[in-house]
C-alpha cells in the first residue's frame, strides 16, 4: 500500500514537472530558499550559545 501511494505521488509530481515547469521551479525555489533559511536560524543559535 506504502509502495502505490508512492508511485502515485511520484507520477503526480512528473506531471506537475512536466505540464508546469515554471511553476514547479519556482515552488522548488521557493522550498530550498525556507530551508537555507531555516539552516542560518540554527547557525546563528548555536553561534549565541558559545
Amino acid at each position: 500500500m506504502q509502495r502505490v501511494v508512492g508511485l502515485i505521488a511520484l507520477a503526480l509530481v512528473l506531471f506537475w514537472i512536466i505540464d508546469a515547469p515554471t511553476s514547479a521551479a519556482n515552488t522548488v525555489t521557493s522550498i530550498l530558499a525556507i530551508l537555507a533559511s531555516f539552516a542560518q536560524s540554527i547557525v546563528t543559535f548555536f553561534s549565541a550559545l558559545v
